[in-house]
């Protein structure tokens, strides 16, 4: 038996390594310099030497040498096998071995070194083929917790692996000390052992351990165990609409669940009588409301440590087991797969049942509104017992908790940190459109996506010859496609619900119960910290902003087709098969952290996640989702766009410069147009009567309008603009503008008027009426999507409150207005519908409600108008300069124009505008002369154009059905055949794009002209003397 193993023994040696080959070519040259000098080492001082390193008991029977040192330790150590075990045998070769490499035991020049180990290793592989499987895996298990030479032990794990009984005992023994892991007892020696066994291979891309890890009975024991649903929830007509997912029974049942479990998030999940060995129950970080900023980063950087050092742990693991081959890439693939699709219950709101397991929605209103209930019982009024419910909804839907979920997507930006940045390109937007693709993404090909139904059936089935489609899904092609859509989609479910979790519901919470009730509001603070700590750990930002600059990187290539991204092209197929949830989640990640690192010492400078982003990608990508609506249809989408943008220039000053230079100098003013027309339509919900969403996504459009303007550039871009084929869509603007100040400022006075009346009155006994008559609605909230705040939660309970948002509202509505009004006066007295539109519902009517016979209504003291931010002279301010670069247009058509208006002009309200302004210093020298003389020749027009059309006597198929005036250019709406002046339909057109008589869809090339009966009304205003707009056609 012995001669067998020794032959197989010799075929199992593997060379001396690199390392090993240099220390003997030292030794051999150390040695032949010195040849000449010095003697040859006796036999004598050899064996002595030999002795010393193997540290033998007795004298050997006969003198040691290189030469038969082999034939010595083979022996030596199979009387120390059959005396004490197999264990010690190999032990007492391996100390010869680690001391014959110590310094100070032999000389390091010694030529006995090298043969020394190979019979060593020879004996050792010898004793250890010689023993059964069951003897082989207690060897290697005990070896695993000794010092045994690398070279030695890995020799052993190879040799071990050639009896296929082995690796899978192996591997079951050592993954098993590995369960229950905890943040404070990482058990990083049981780690470390399972590690050097998976990393033991016989070339590059083969590992026994691995293999068997992946395969049976392995991989129904410890990699994926079957799993059987228990809980289903049905309808009330008995159909499934939920069933109980993998997602934590893989968290506590799997290896890699044992390696990303360890947390400080999930104290929840822990028995009672281990709480205290949690973070969250640790006395440190108890009280921490009265904790000075320094005490608590010292503790996150604390847990950072410890939390960085289990991540590091499970990314070695896997990194072990990608490289292993196809089939274990794919099983660790399909296992972060099945994570994030049983996430999808917790990352979406509306769920069946059951609901409640989300705190964040509403800015953390929900949990703040449960604990300051006062009708439930008191444990509903706990934070604790509502983190306890959290989890029980966990054990029932199965969806990972917070913190395995963190740590998995951690994970996932591990694997995505080679992907550079310039290979954003090499993505194929055509994988999620995969037959399989399922079996990694889940229900992630059922996602809504960019284009229209037709599009995307030609996109799809024009992706079938594409690489990214008919490549085996094992591919390793494929990796890097396949870690981008993992990770895209784990922003959405494994990320931002902790993420909003602890900056929405943890954070505002902690605030609100400050003064209510100190203990809930310290709990809420230790785990917005815990949670904190995690999500702004320096490491994890750096990867977080390289996911964020690949993804706006490939939106913009898939936006563009690989073309000039601005001014937009039209989209293609890679854009069409688009998840819209990748937009999404990127926005809103953004928008998250994008004030979560900056500090107001930091000069506008980038700090946090932004360091690691470029900016010119990001910037890029927004343009072309708020110009185009070919791209993204969705205005509340690209309204979040430009608030995003918005931000962002508003934050650092380098971002900010970039809006100066191309391609954004020549492209950013034709896009905020567009932007700022397409929110029209961004309803937030029925009950936003009052279009607030619309006006808050407005507001950064005009704030941007207001930066971009300053510059010289940016003037003469918006000129060649609004007179080129920007005309319609600036007159558009322009008048949704206009209804945008009307409908704030009247809601503004509307609240004051009634706030006025109700201090008239005698206080109602009951509370209910004392409240503003706009109740809290739930589904009436403004921001993104489900989880949005209603920021006008307070404003409705609170007259004062609601009449400031809304005066602050037309304010900077108005300015926008005046600025307007100032560059672009020539192009909109050429629109004659948007300028009649302008004076008689915007400049006439607020003068009317200023300085006129209305103002009383709301009149009150200099300290109400600062208490509700309202400001009428400047206001007043605006509307006389705003007539003013008008008039200097062409001031025979304002003051045509101004004469229609019979319902706001009134020569009076226009002689009290310029006493007003001459009053209070509103305008000075030439400019208030102007106004006066402007005011006393539209007088004296006014008197005898209303003078010439009172003696006619104008037949109603002449007079508008819109603005019962008469016309000047007829017109026939092709629905309702309703007949009205050209000026007026443009004007409802423009402003919502529907017939107002039929409410139904209508463009401007669908009006109808009536020729003869224009011929008609002029010929009779000739005869009449009455003006028409535009003239008369036969002057």
């Amino acid at each position: 038996f012995f001669y067998k193993a020794s032959r197989f023994v010799r075929c199992m040696k593997r060379g001396p390594s690199q390392q090993e080959q240099a220390s003997q070519n030292k030794r051999q040259k150390e040695g032949s310099m010195d040849g000449a000098a010095a003697p040859a080492v006796s036999a004598d001082r050899e064996h002595l030497m030999l002795v010393k390193v193997l540290q033998l008991a007795q004298q050997p029977a006969q003198k040691l040498s290189v030469a038969n040192v082999g034939e010595f330790l083979d022996g030596e150590a199979n009387r120390i096998a059959g005396e004490r075990s197999l264990e010690d045998a190999v032990m007492f070769l391996a100390a010869g071995w680690r001391r014959s490499e110590e310094g100070g035991v032999v000389p390091s020049t010694w030529d006995g070194i090298a043969p020394l180990q190979e019979a060593v290793l020879t004996a050792s592989l010898a004793l250890l083929l010689g023993a059964s499987s069951e003897q082989k895996v207690t060897l290697i298990l005990g070896l695993l917790n000794n010092r045994v030479p690398i070279r030695l032990m890995n020799e052993l794990l190879l040799a071990a692996a050639e009896d296929d009984a082995v690796p899978p005992v192996l591997v079951s023994r050592l993954a098993s000390q590995l369960k229950n892991r905890t943040l404070n007892d990482l058990r990083s020696q049981q780690f470390s052992q399972l590690i050097h066994v998976l990393r033991a291979k016989k070339d590059k891309n083969q590992s026994k351990y691995v293999n068997a890890l992946v395969s049976s009975p392995l991989k129904e024991e410890l990699w994926k165990p079957p799993f059987e649903s228990k809980f289903v929830w049905r309808d009330k007509k008995k159909n499934v609409v939920a069933t109980q997912t993998e997602g934590l029974f893989l968290q506590e049942n799997s290896l890699l669940g044992w390696a990303l479990s360890p947390s400080p998030l999930d104290s929840a999940l822990v028995p009672p009588s281990k709480a205290h060995l949690t973070e969250a129950g640790s006395k440190e970080w108890d009280h921490l409301t009265r904790a000075t900023r320094g005490r608590v980063e010292g503790l996150q950087r604390g847990l950072q440590t410890k939390l960085t050092s289990s991540q590091d742990q499970a990314a070695e693991f896997v990194d072990i087991i990608l490289r292993a081959g196809d089939e274990p890439r794919m099983a660790v693939l399909e296992w972060l797969g099945a994570i994030i699709t049983t996430a999808e219950p917790r990352g979406k709101q509306g769920q069946p049942a059951p609901e409640g397991f989300n705190f964040w929605p509403q800015y953390g209103n929900h949990v703040i509104d449960c604990l300051n209930q006062q009708e439930p019982g008191a444990f509903e009024r706990s934070m604790k017992n509502l983190l306890l419910l959290q989890a029980l909804h966990a054990r029932l839907q199965g969806f990972p908790t917070s913190g395995m979920a963190l740590n998995a997507f951690t994970l996932l930006l591990h694997l995505l940190k080679p992907i550079k940045p310039e290979q954003a390109s090499t993505v194929s937007a055509f994988f999620p459109v995969r037959d399989d693709v399922p079996q990694l993404l889940g229900n992630y090909h059922k996602e809504a996506r960019f284009g229209e139904k037709e599009q995307i059936e030609a996109a799809t089935a024009s992706a079938k010859s594409d690489p990214a489609c008919t490549t085996a899904l094992s591919d390793k092609s494929l990796f890097k496609s396949q870690i981008f859509w993992l990770t895209t989609k784990g922003v959405g479910y494994l990320l931002m619900p902790v993420a909003k979790e602890s900056f929405h519901a943890w954070q505002n919470l902690a605030s609100a119960m400050y003064d209510k009730d100190r203990e809930i509001s310290d709990g809420a603070t230790r785990e917005f910290m815990l949670a904190e700590a995690a999500l702004k750990e320096s490491r994890f930002l750096e990867r977080l902003g390289h996911l964020v600059d690949l993804t706006f990187r490939f939106l913009q290539h898939a936006a563009a087709g690989g073309q000039q991204a601005l001014p937009p092209p039209a989209p293609g197929p890679s854009w069409h098969v688009m998840p819209s949830s990748v937009l999404e989640n990127v926005l809103e990640l953004c928008d998250l952290y994008r004030d979560r690192e900056r500090k107001k010492t930091a000069g506008g400078i980038p700090t946090g996640l932004f360091i690691h982003v470029d900016p010119d990608p990001v910037l890029t990508t927004l343009c072309i989702v708020m110009a185009s609506e070919d791209h993204v249809r969705d205005p509340s989408l690209r309204g979040r766009a430009v608030k995003l943008l918005h931000r962002l220039c508003f934050a650092f000053r380098s971002w900010r410069d970039k809006l100066n230079h191309p391609p954004l100098d020549k492209q950013l003013i034709p896009c905020l147009v567009n932007v700022f027309i397409a929110v029209e339509k961004a309803i937030m919900s029925y009950y936003d009567l009052s279009y607030r969403y619309k006006y808050e996504l407005r507001v950064p459009v005009m704030d941007l309008f207001d930066l971009t303007l300053q510059t010289e550039g940016h003037r003469e871009v918006l000129d060649q603009f609004i007179k080129g084929d920007g005309n319609d869509k600036f007159l558009k603007l322009l008048t949704q503008l206009i209804n945008d100040s009307n409908s704030q400022i009247e809601e503004a006075i509307r609240t004051v008027k009634e706030y006025h009346e109700k201090q008239s009155q005698s206080q109602s006994s009951d509370p209910a009426a004392q409240r503003h008559d706009e109740q809290v609605l739930e589904d009436d909230r403004t921001g993104d999507g489900d989880e949005a705040e209603d920021i006008y939660r307070r404003s409705r309970m609170n007259y004062k409150e609601h009449a400031k948002k809304y005066f602050g509202l037309a304010a900077r509505t108005w300015k926008q207005m005046w600025l307007l009004c100032k560059l672009c006066a020539p192009v909109i007295v050429e629109g004659r519908a948007t300028l009649e539109q302008l004076l008689h519902s915007s400049l006439d009517a607020q003068l009317h409600y200023l300085v006129g016979p209305e103002m009383k209504s709301i009149k009150a003291s200099p300290q109400e108008y600062d208490e509700l931010g309202f400001n009428p002279k400047e206001l007043v301010k605006q509307i006389a300069e705003s007539y003013l670069f008008l008039v200097r247009a062409n001031k025979d058509e304002v003051v045509r124009v101004v004469g229609k208006d019979e319902r706001y002009y009134s020569a009076t309200t226009f002689s009290k505008a310029c006493s007003f302004v001459r009053k209070y210093g509103l305008l000075m020298g030439k400019d208030l002369e102007d106004f006066d003389l402007f005011c006393k020749e539209l007088a004296e027009k006014v008197s005898q154009h209303r003078a010439a059309f009172d003696e006619a006597d104008i037949p109603s198929n002449y007079l508008c059905e819109i603005m019962a005036d008469i016309m000047s250019d007829p017109v026939m709406f092709p629905q309702s055949r309703k007949v009205a002046d050209r000026t007026s339909a443009l004007r409802v057109i423009m402003g919502n794009d529907r017939d107002p008589f039929a409410n139904t869809p209508v463009k401007v090339e669908d009006l109808i002209p009536q020729t003869e009966l224009k011929e008609e009304i002029h010929r009779f205003a000739k005869e009449k003397g009455i003006a028409l707009e535009g003239g008369n056609m036969f002057d």
